[in-house]
């Protein structure tokens, strides 16, 4: 034994002498040769302990059994409790023996108790039967010798200690596999759980092809009666969902697939009678490297199926019609160039745009536009047939892909078919709307053996056919290729004037016929092209707005008009109105006025110096305009209705819009000298615009004859070469300080 193991003992005994005697015996220095043996048996070694210490104790006595009690009790509170108790029978005062041997225990069950007397044997069979056999009791009979006394306590305590280990094992251990226990638990809590809480249904299976769990997430999905899965047999659980399935020969494939390959990770979509549809997944389970079962793992996927097919639709198709759109086009044109090479067929491609399509939009309003084009797309789907394409570009652009053509013949059937839908009126906002259609034709290979060639050459047929008037149709022809090619560089050049800033103004007086005096200049766009020298503006012109660069030009040309008016006045030269044509497409911007606003307040000039000129072919074909041309007067700039009296319904206009004055075409001002019919229309217009208070300016006046005949009709204002051609703007600076604002060719 260690030097540390100190043993409490308490000695219970009426008589002062024994308890001397005990201490005696139990603090001896040394030890025995009989405990030596002892040590040896006990612990079963079979070389002598030569190390073995008696241990040491903390001896207690008490006179009575209540004074031992209470040691006892005492002890267990404080966390030293007694190893052995000895005590005497019988007890002369207070509690007898047996009585504080039954306390001691109900207070220390574990306590080792030595009874020693004197009494004959029939007495010990008494004390056992109120006692009891327990193995933590000894009875000693005296007289008892030193030794006897030393090897009991020895004993005795040596079993206390272990049977103190053991409890302190035992109770770890329990410790241990109640945390465990408690774990395990959690762990099972979590798992049902996480079970519960996945939006998946989910079915656990074993390898005999039972059911092992399950949630209710399973149960509902595939609408399970309960008493069903209670029941643990996968096979009748199978037949129920089979039964479910539009298809069940898919899912029995995927059953037995798993069963053949029971490591393999499976997965497949089903689709319900009652259109659901189920995404399965399926796994092996494993425990320790083996399979033990599956794991099959079903989720309800009818809305993502639903809105996939939905937004394949939308990147497919075109909103408005419901027609295949580009991007799917050029997908059946690829597969149709495919199965063309596989069988030696042709196919062609007709792409057509409906002829003044704006018109129906400007008139009768984008809806009515719209109407019309979910008439003409439903109407080209029944007229055509189920395998050829019908596409709609955007806008006014459709495509009709047509296969398995044998002779170019075939297409232009195709081409009188299109044009004997268009033959009969739509019917749209209670009116009749005529359609026709300009059309481009390409044919597979000779026209292209890829998805872009053979679009870009319809493209370019049918822009033949724009140009050349509405209802009209051609054939791709080699030629066109190159006249793209024109049209492509001239407009990489306008970009490129724009970016170098290679445009200028020229400045043409306007005189007063009345004053002879100089009343107004208008700005005119020259461009000073690098190789061409000086561009015209009808050179130009037409592509820009076709183009859209109109709105950066014309922005330009506002602002720099603006910005040389002001400059001239500060200069102290005579001020005047400076007139700027404005396009339709500028006219459209949503920010046109503030955008006229912002520039006078830059530049400083009053807004009764400007005049913007607007044909009157913008206002009959934009109707939308005339707000925003009545809003730019409101500023207080002014308006003249340019090349008046070659468009149609001005008279009309002229009633909405309160212009300040009338710009005759020049047309009809250099047909003065030979055409009568010209005179009388120019009167008439003269005659009319001053019954409205509106001045009237005649361009173009190029000859003396010209200009004493507008004179003569009272005409107020004039420009053209006669009078003075269109200067730069040091020129015209010049002309002012030299001749002031004086007509030279008008005498008084």
């Amino acid at each position: 034994m260690s030097q540390e193991n100190d043993f409490r003992i308490i000695i219970i005994d009426d008589n002062t002498t024994i308890h001397q005697n005990f201490i005696k015996i139990l603090t001896a220095k040394e030890v025995p040769p009989a405990l030596d043996i002892l040590e040896r048996e006990i612990l079963g070694n079979s070389e002598k302990a030569e190390n073995f210490i008696f241990p040491t104790f903390q001896i207690d006595t008490a006179s009575q059994g209540e004074q031992g009690i209470e040691r006892i009790k005492t002890g267990l509170a404080n966390g030293k409790p007694y190893a052995l108790a000895f005590v005497a029978l019988p007890l002369s005062a207070g509690r007898n023996g047996i009585e504080t041997i039954k306390h001691i225990w109900k207070l220390d069950p574990n306590i080792q108790v030595v009874i020693y007397t004197a009494a004959s044997n029939s007495s010990w069979e008494a004390t056992i039967k109120q006692l009891g056999i327990r193995d933590n009791l000894l009875i000693l009979k005296k007289p008892f010798d030193t030794v006897s006394i030393q090897l009991i306590v020895s004993a005795l305590t040596r079993k206390w200690q272990l049977m103190q280990e053991t409890k302190v094992c035992s109770d770890s251990l329990e410790e241990s596999i109640q945390e465990r226990l408690r774990s395990l638990h959690t762990a099972l809590s979590l798992i049902r759980a996480t079970l519960e809480s996945s939006a998946d249904g989910i079915l656990v299976i074993n390898n005999d092809g039972k059911i092992i769990d399950y949630n209710k997430q399973f149960v509902d999905m595939w609408k399970i009666p309960q008493l069903m899965v209670e029941s643990k047999n996968f096979e009748l659980l199978l037949n129920y969902m089979i039964n479910q399935l539009k298809s069940g020969h898919g899912f029995e494939d995927m059953i037995k697939e798993a069963n053949d390959k029971d490591d393999k990770i499976i997965n497949g979509l089903y689709k319900f009678k009652d259109k659901r549809i189920f995404e399965c997944y399926t796994q092996p389970q494993k425990l320790d490297d083996h399979i033990i079962g599956r794991v099959w793992s079903f989720r309800d996927v009818t809305k993502r199926i639903s809105l996939e097919e939905k937004l394949q639709k939308q990147a497919t198709h075109d909103a408005l019609t419901g027609l295949p759109n580009r991007i799917l086009l050029r997908d059946r044109i690829q597969q149709a160039i495919l199965r063309a090479e596989r069988t030696g067929s042709n196919f062609g491609i007709l792409f057509f745009d409906l002829d003044h399509f704006k018109l129906v939009n400007d008139s009768l309003s984008h809806q009515a536009g719209d109407k019309l084009l979910k008439k003409i797309s439903k109407h080209l789907l029944s007229a055509f047939r189920a395998k050829d394409t019908v596409a709609r570009l955007g806008g006014d652009e459709f495509i009709l892909l047509i296969e398995d053509l044998d002779k170019n013949k075939s297409m232009v059937s195709i081409v009188r078919k299109l044009k004997n839908i268009f033959k009969e009126p739509y019917k749209i906002a209670k009116r009749d709307i005529y359609v026709t259609a300009s059309m481009g034709v390409s044919l597979y290979p000779q026209d292209g053996k890829t998805v872009n060639q053979l679009l870009r050459n319809a493209d370019l047929a049918m822009y033949r056919s724009k140009e050349l008037g509405s209802d009209q149709f051609h054939f791709y022809k080699r030629g066109m290729n190159k006249l793209a090619s024109v049209r492509l560089k001239q407009e990489i050049e306008l970009m490129r004037a724009i970016e170098n800033e290679e445009f200028f103004l020229t400045y043409q007086p306007q005189f007063d016929l009345i004053s002879r005096k100089m009343v107004s200049i208008e700005a005119l766009i020259r461009w000073e092209h690098p190789q061409k020298a000086t561009v015209l503006p009808k050179d130009f012109i037409p592509l820009a707005e076709e183009t859209g660069f109109i709105v950066p030009i014309g922005d330009w040309v506002l602002r720099t008009a603006c910005q040389q008016n002001k400059d001239w006045q500060n200069m102290g030269l005579p001020a005047m109105r400076i007139s700027v044509n404005v396009a339709s497409s500028q006219l459209k911007q949503p920010d046109f006025v503030e955008k006229i606003k912002s520039i006078l307040r830059e530049t400083g000039l009053k807004a009764k110096y400007l005049e913007i000129e607007v044909t009157e072919n913008v206002i009959t074909a934009n109707p939308e305009v005339v707000e925003v041309i009545k809003n730019v007067r409101k500023i207080g700039v002014e308006i003249s209705l340019d090349d008046f009296g070659t468009g149609n319904s001005s008279l009309g206009y002229l009633k909405k819009v309160q212009f300040d004055r009338l710009k005759i075409d020049k047309s009809f001002v250099n047909s003065i000298d030979f055409n009568r019919e010209n005179q009388v229309i120019m009167q008439a217009i003269i005659d009319m615009a001053q019954s409205l208070n509106y001045q009237v300016l005649a361009e173009g006046v190029e000859n003396k004859k010209q200009l004493a005949f507008l004179i003569n009709k009272n005409c107020q204002i004039a420009q053209g070469y006669y009078l003075a051609k269109p200067m730069t703007a040091p020129e015209l600076e010049t002309l002012l300080k030299e001749k002031g604002t004086e007509a030279p060719v008008l005498e008084k």
